[in-house]
């Protein structure tokens, strides 16, 4: 019977293989970042555009009651969902010999500066400036105008899609209202759903 004495330590052959692994790792993780961010990306602007305010914005509740125009709704969304994508973006930490290391994708800031910032955001009115995208994304169902509320009519208001009529108060709808913790951009990117894709997205590039 032929016997193998191995001369290394069990310490130094674990930092071999540690070492070996590490090495294919970062290979592959530097060849296939930029696929990873790019998939992340296209995952998370469709997620985004699946999202009933989107939807709205385009000719709908919200467009009538924040007074956007259908030209302008289009600019809107289109200046939202690419300022989104661009801030998603993939760092690549090198994996060390102790397995420390990966890739890493960083999404839309939660403080919204990005979108907040648009002016694709505000509806300009005579008598001032309605920040929508600011109510939308954080003043959840704080009231935006007192003794006066929408009134769906096509054909009317600044919109063509309803007016403001006297009574009542003007808020964001209530199954659109979001604040800063819960709004539609998080709710495009937190969930089991996506959590899935996400992990998807990385063991369908890296295996």
């Amino acid at each position: 019977m032929t016997s193998i004495k191995i001369l290394d330590s069990i310490k130094s052959i674990e930092k071999k293989v540690n070492t070996a692994i590490a090495q294919e790792a970062n290979k592959k993780i530097k060849k296939n970042s930029g696929a990873i961010q790019d998939r992340a990306r296209a995952f998370a602007v469709s997620s985004l555009m699946a999202q009933p305010e989107i939807a709205s914005l385009a000719g709908g509740e919200l467009a009538g009651a924040f007074g956007i125009q259908v030209q302008t709704s289009v600019s809107a969304i289109s200046a939202i969902t690419s300022s989104f994508a661009q801030s998603i973006h993939s760092e690549v930490k090198q994996f060390s010999n102790n397995l420390q290391g990966g890739i890493f994708i960083y999404f839309q800031p939660d403080n919204f500066t990005n979108l907040l910032s648009l002016p694709q955001g505000h509806t300009i009115y005579a008598k001032g400036d309605l920040h929508w995208l600011q109510w939308l994304l954080e003043r959840g169902d704080e009231i935006i105008v007192a003794g006066y509320d929408y009134e769906a009519s096509t054909g009317r208001g600044r919109s063509g899609l309803g007016f403001m009529d006297k009574g009542g108060a003007f808020r964001v709808p209530p199954q659109f209202s979001g604040t800063k913790d819960d709004n539609f951009i998080s709710r495009a990117l937190i969930g089991k759903a996506q959590e899935q894709a996400i992990s998807k997205i990385l063991m369908d590039v890296l295996k």
